[in-house]
């Protein structure tokens, strides 16, 4: 039994690449007019219907929220906590998620007129998707690799997108506070009716002790009177401890670097624009005269 050899019809290792070359030859005029149409396409396209955009960006650092803990701020148990001046990654990842919520985009948007910024309808629900999905396209919040934050924003006008950058800034700020003072507002409004409660406590064996006779339950009385009224003054300093740590108003972020009008615009960067378009024509034209010369070739065997 004798193994098959190929036949001169078979192809030959590298056979390929040369008939490929051979075709790219032939019908090089056409290849490079497609390419050379596609190059000055794209260099007008990226001069003229591709406006620039300029970065702006803000970093900062989030601040521990144990800073403006009660106990920490009046002196109590403060051996016992750890304090550091920036917070943890838990706090990053809440930054991060109040930057991105659709309250703070949708805050932005409106604030700043983008939808007549970027010619989309206020009425239609389609403008308003468009609008959103364009500024989510210009904007973006990230760690960085030192453990900040940063926001950025892109926009045709480079006052305008570190003005933007700054205020989105201040404003998961405010949001961040909010979050962090909602469970210690929770606890100042219990603490309020609690302190009724013992005044009114207090209010009562006051006018109990007032009516009595006897020595000997004037002693008792007196002495749970006492108590009710340090009950009543621990209360009250809780409840002024808690406001003053919401009322404080400190800033919940450490900003490093605001948000400066950018000296140079960052995209588009049309020299990498102009090869994509330039190879991608190139590559589509190559392959164009390759399946003719192929189709050509098998034209007469399908026939057949």
């Amino acid at each position: 039994m004798t193994d098959s050899q190929p036949g001169p019809e078979q192809a030959r290792p590298g056979n390929d690449l040369l008939e490929l070359i051979q075709i790219a030859y032939r019908r090089r005029r056409f290849i490079l007019g497609v390419t050379g149409i596609a190059a000055v396409a794209s260099v007008l396209i990226s001069l003229f219907l591709m406006p620039n955009y300029y970065k702006s960006s803000v970093t900062f650092y989030p601040s521990n929220p144990t800073m403006t803990d009660r106990s920490v701020m009046f002196g109590e148990s403060v051996s016992d906590v750890q304090i550091d001046y920036f917070g943890g990654n838990s706090d990053i990842d809440r930054i991060l998620t109040l930057a991105t919520t659709s309250g703070t985009v949708d805050y932005i948007i409106n604030k700043y007129k983008l939808f007549d910024q970027y010619g989309y309808d206020t009425a239609s629900r389609d403008g308003r998707y468009k609008t959103k999905v364009k500024f989510l396209k210009n904007y973006n919040t990230r760690k960085t690799v030192l453990g900040a934050v940063e926001i950025s924003v892109w926009d045709r006008d480079k006052n305008l997108a570190a003005e933007m950058a700054n205020h989105i800034a201040l404003t998961v700020d405010d949001k961040n506070r909010e979050m962090l003072n909602k469970e210690r507002i929770s606890i100042i409004n219990k603490l309020a009716e609690r302190t009724v409660q013992k005044q009114q406590l207090v209010d009562s064996l006051s006018v109990a002790l007032d009516g009595l006779t006897d020595d000997s339950r004037r002693v008792m009385l007196f002495t749970e009177l006492e108590y009710a009224i340090e009950d009543l003054n621990d209360t009250r300093r809780l409840h002024e401890q808690y406001s003053t740590s919401v009322n404080l108003g400190v800033s919940t972020i450490n900003i490093t670097e605001p948000a400066y009008p950018a000296i140079r615009k960052d995209k588009p960067k049309r020299s990498l624009v102009c090869l994509g378009y330039t190879v991608g024509a190139f590559l589509a034209a190559l392959v164009l005269v390759v399946l003719v010369e192929k189709y050509r070739q098998l034209k007469p065997v399908l026939r057949d």
